[in-house]
């Protein structure tokens, strides 16, 4: 019988790696605040309109303007995060990038506890240099 199974990617970090992602965080936290201003100008007219329409519809504005900018700052918050983690991580650190599926054979007398275990692919800068099944090296 054949199964789906999820199979761990995971890269280990180099220089190389390290600053690819930290350029990509930074990136997306200049977007970020790029949005946060473009929503403040944005607020401002969006509010002053409402006003003309009544107290109340200028107050759900102002809600939903507050909502829209949580949500950015909180995002930004968690990116500043995993840029201070990576930062601080070792080079040769293992890690977690994504999940994809492999079709696995099993068959009366397998140990389940080892399907369980699953497969990794190892990347280091882009190049495949490990598979693991069963948390054992496979030779290729």
């Amino acid at each position: 019988m054949q199964i789906r199974q999820p199979v761990a990617v995971k890269f280990i970090l180099t220089e190389t790696a390290k600053q690819q992602i930290i350029a990509e965080q930074r990136r997306q936290i200049d977007q970020i605040q790029n949005e946060l201003d473009q929503l403040e100008q944005q607020g401002k007219i969006a509010i002053e309109q409402a006003m003309a329409q009544g107290g109340e519809i200028a107050q759900q504005v102002r809600q939903q303007l507050e909502n829209e900018r949580r949500v950015r700052e909180q995002r930004r918050e968690e990116l500043f995060r995993q840029m201070q983690q990576i930062q601080q991580l070792e080079l040769g650190t293992e890690i977690q990038n994504m999940t994809v599926e492999t079709v696995v054979d099993v068959k009366p007398g397998d140990d389940w506890t080892k399907v369980l275990l699953g497969a990794e692919i190892i990347v280091k800068d882009g190049i495949v240099v490990e598979l693991r099944q069963n948390g054992q090296r496979i030779e290729g």
